[in-house]
């Protein structure tokens, strides 16, 4: 149990990384990346907020995106917490998503407030995925959590593409004039 919600172990602008067991600044790779996946998951969880009662299902795969979230957070923290079903799961909800609501044209990411939240919540999950990329420069990470994180914001924008469809909003075409 957290007796306090403060530890004033990173007053000097350090933190422990689990991953090399020591402490680093807060600003190094590991820990921006664990920084855009919280940042990614508050979003999710505030879109989830959104979600209107007779979406339920919707705010119980928001809630699982939630928690894999978190894990990816565990294993690029280094405790393997990712599996190759994680992958496939998200594949599946995916086209279970997608699958309803199919685009032909790039859109606007807008719509109802869960779906701009989910927007919001993809492109920081592709710029954790970035910061993937730029730590893995450096550090080794398995296969499974590049995957993941790349499925992850597939799911996101299929869920908010389905969700404004869902809530009766017309999808706002990109043109190229």
């Amino acid at each position: 149990m957290l007796s306090h919600v403060f530890t004033r172990t990173g007053d000097d602008g350090n933190t422990y990384c689990n991953l090399l067991k020591t402490r680093v600044p807060k600003d190094h790779p590991i820990i921006e990346l664990i920084g855009t996946l919280d940042e990614a998951n508050s979003f999710i969880g505030l879109a989830r907020s959104f979600i209107p009662s007779y979406m339920s299902d919707v705010g119980n795969d928001l809630k699982d995106l939630q928690y894999l979230t978190f894990r990816i957070g565990f294993h690029v923290s280094g405790i393997n917490s990712l599996k190759e079903e994680d992958v496939k799961k998200l594949e599946e909800l995916a086209d279970k998503y997608y699958g309803k609501a199919p685009l032909k044209n790039f859109i606007l990411p807008a719509g109802p407030q869960p779906s701009a939240a989910l927007h919001v919540a993809r492109t920081i999950v592709r710029r954790a995925e970035r910061d993937l990329i730029k730590a893995s420069r450096v550090y080794k990470f398995d296969d499974i959590v590049f995957k993941t994180i790349n499925r992850l914001s597939s799911v996101l924008f299929a869920m908010a593409v389905y969700i404004s469809k869902e809530m009766g909003y017309p999808e706002e075409p990109v043109s190229f004039r």
